[in-house]
């Protein structure tokens, strides 16, 4: 029977990252051939330090360490307070790291994948970084997304030429030497030769050239969605960059970065967010390439179709610092005086039962059901109070039932944890508590739970069912909450099956109105702790993006699915860095008709997809049009938007909802 060890782990106060840890020992356990020789993608965080400093300091880990080459010389000399940085290591020196005590200058670690080493070039040689000349009134758009058709008809600007400057394919075998540590770089005259040779009686073989470029490989384990009818990253870019190609457009160059689909396949944010970084850091080189007649860099709008649901929620996580690292007042692009607007989605979660809050002297209670044959790891996260006297007063306890009946308990002083083993005293789940520093200064508990199912059969394995957490909050100042929320782990419509959604299912939710409409907001003066407010994903709680919520344009309302605000109080009296989204555009036709209709992953097809996801590159594409003229803030703009392209909201004055309002942007 399984049982929750009686004493904490005397190792739980010196790791950095509990939930990184429980994956290495769901690898280990799974996997306990290869488990030395795997690499992953990692997300370290330095502090005070450089990536040299880091390299030097690593040093007796070097054959496990793979500093990618997209970081050059500069880059490597760097010294920042704090700074993220994306590497590739494997298990030795993963474990070294994720102490506290690692003597490396890393003091956060976030795991991401484990990464196949022939997609890995350790002789890499770095990018082409030599200067493009543009006209005055071009502005460069970047797109990083999953399954992007680089050859699609909407991004050339004629038969054998491509509107396509850089694409970096992840997922694609490299070229040894080649410009890229992971995955392959292609620039323009590479796109270009290929597209020629791919041309037979005046039409372009897309098999032949998907092939060619590596963006397809039927022999992998995961197809890229190229191959299939319709991808999310093709649809993304062309409503942010698509033009007809007869126009032969030459003011709006595309430069891409394709995730690969075995991390789009996980949707907790985790496994990409190391690649998510470097993706970000590869195109932010590239942008710079662009030189207008003045000698200044062209302008550059980024898109990011993708939304999750972990982190503080207050603007200060890793996700939030990923893009002020590069588009705040003092991000990289700043620096450079390159002029650099990012559109993100809302999120599509406001519907899900994701998020609770618990507050007040009762303890709250809330039921976790999680589902059978999910062959990925649950995530729970539950944020404390911010607590920037770093004092860990333990003032919050949390008890966790598993469906068979047995509890396990801690406090939320950072070090404590306690394990559910199976009968053999293999880790099923962890329930642990850390610090998260930096600017997040709160105390994070962790429940992580193993896939309830494995293709093998293998242990370990959670128990499905529904799980119970009772959060007693009694010892907190009244006006502080938790915030507890599930990580996405669902399988996305046209992946593999794999992971099936965990959710919180109290009888008290009321999920419908009187008609049987699914109600968008929480009803009023309502005492179930699960809440669609505060359901803004946790990439796009920064000041600085520009997040797009998705509207029906029939109904003329706020799609039920778009994400909403507020942000969590980063103290109390302190101002969140936003209410949220900024405004709202396209995501639906209507309730019946979901989606819009875009690109196809063949030229001349089309496919439907709806969210946040769609309506965010529509909004960068409206952008582009404005970026050169306009000085203000991206918020300043979004308001003038709204006002010179009105889209009339019923109900729309919730600005947690809709932001500045509805933006009218034809496609």
């Amino acid at each position: 029977m399984n049982r929750w060890t009686e004493t904490p782990d005397p190792n739980a106060a010196d790791i950095l990252d509990h939930t990184s840890d429980f994956r290495l020992s769901l690898a280990v356990t799974q996997q306990p051939d290869g488990a030395d020789q795997a690499w992953w993608s990692v997300l370290i965080e330095l502090a005070d330090a450089s990536i040299d400093m880091f390299e030097t300091a690593a040093r007796t880990f070097s054959a496990d360490l793979l500093i990618p080459v997209a970081y050059d010389p500069a880059d490597r000399a760097r010294v920042f307070a704090r700074q993220p940085v994306a590497i590739y290591a494997r298990l030795p020196l993963i474990e070294a790291l994720n102490k506290r005590s690692n003597g490396y200058h890393v003091v956060a670690l976030q795991l991401g994948a484990i990464t196949p080493a022939k997609y890995l070039d350790h002789a890499a040689v770095g990018p082409d970084l030599s200067a493009i000349a543009v006209s005055a009134d071009t502005v460069v758009m970047a797109v990083v997304d999953d399954g992007i058709a680089i050859a699609h008809d909407l991004l050339r600007k004629d038969p054998e030429h491509s509107r396509v400057e850089h694409a970096t394919v992840f997922e694609a075998l490299p070229v040894a030497g080649g410009p890229c540590s992971v995955g392959r770089a292609l620039g323009k005259a590479e796109i270009d030769e290929i597209l020629t040779r791919s041309t037979f009686n005046a039409l372009l073989d897309e098999d032949v050239f998907y092939r060619d470029t590596g963006v397809v490989d039927w022999r992998a384990r995961s197809v890229s969605p190229v191959a299939r009818q319709a991808s999310h990253g093709t649809l993304v870019a062309g409503l942010a960059a698509g033009h007809d190609m007869q126009a032969g457009c030459d003011i709006r160059p595309v430069i891409c970065a394709a995730l690969p689909a075995r991390l789009v396949e996980d949707t907790t944010g985790l496994d990409s967010l190391p690649l998510l970084y470097l993706a970000f850091h590869i195109l932010l080189k590239q942008a710079r390439r662009f030189q207008l007649p003045d000698g200044n860099c062209a302008p550059v709008i980024f898109n990011f179709s993708f939304g999750n649901t972990g982190g503080p929620h207050d603007g200060t996580g890793l996700f939030s610092t990923l893009f002020e690292h590069y588009f705040g007042p003092q991000g990289a692009l700043a620096r450079d005086q390159q002029k650099a607007w990012l559109t993100l989605p809302a999120g599509n979660i406001n519907l899900a039962r994701l998020h609770a809050v618990a507050r007040g002297r009762k303890p709250t209670q809330l039921s976790l059901s999680v589902q059978p044959d999910d062959r990925t790891p649950s995530l729970v996260q539950i944020w404390m109070p911010s607590d920037p006297s770093q004092t860990h007063p333990g003032l919050v306890s949390v008890q966790v039932t598993t469906p068979a009946g047995q509890s396990g308990s801690i406090t939320s002083k950072p070090g404590q944890s306690t394990s559910l083993v199976d009968d053999e005293g293999v880790e099923i789940a962890r329930l642990a508590c850390q610090y998260q520093g930096g600017a997040t200064q709160r105390a994070l508990m962790t429940l992580s739970l193993s896939p309830t199912a494995h293709l093998a059969g293998q242990p370990p394995l959670a128990p499905a069912g529904n799980w119970s957490l009772e959060i007693s909050t009694a010892n907190i100042a009244h006006d502080q909450q938790v915030h507890v929320w599930i990580r996405r782990d669902e399988t996305l419509p046209g992946t593999r099956s794999g992971g099936r959604q965990a959710w919180f299912s109290n009888s008290d939710y009321e999920r419908f109105d009187p008609f049987g409409l699914p109600l968008a907001v929480d009803p009023p003066l309502t005492d179930c702790p699960i809440r669609r407010s505060g359901s803004l994903s946790g990439f796009a709680c920064g000041a600085s993006p520009l997040v797009v919520a998705a509207f029906s344009e029939r109904e003329a309302r706020l799609s039920g699915y778009s994400a909403a605000g507020p942000l969590a109080a980063r103290a109390p009296g302190s101002a969140a860095a936003r209410s949220g989204p900024d405004l709202a555009a396209l995501g639906d036709d209507s309730h019946l008709m979901r989606g819009v209709r875009g690109a196809g992953s063949r030229s001349g097809s089309s496919a439907r997809m709806s969210g946040t996801s769609v309506a965010a590159p529509r909004v960068a594409r409206y952008a582009a049009e404005q970026i050169r003229d306009w000085h203000g803030e991206t918020a300043d703009w979004s308001r003038w938007a709204v006002e010179h392209a009105p889209f009339h909201l019923k109900g729309g004055d919730d600005v947690s909802r809709t932001g500045a309002g509805g933006v009218r942007i034809d496609v």
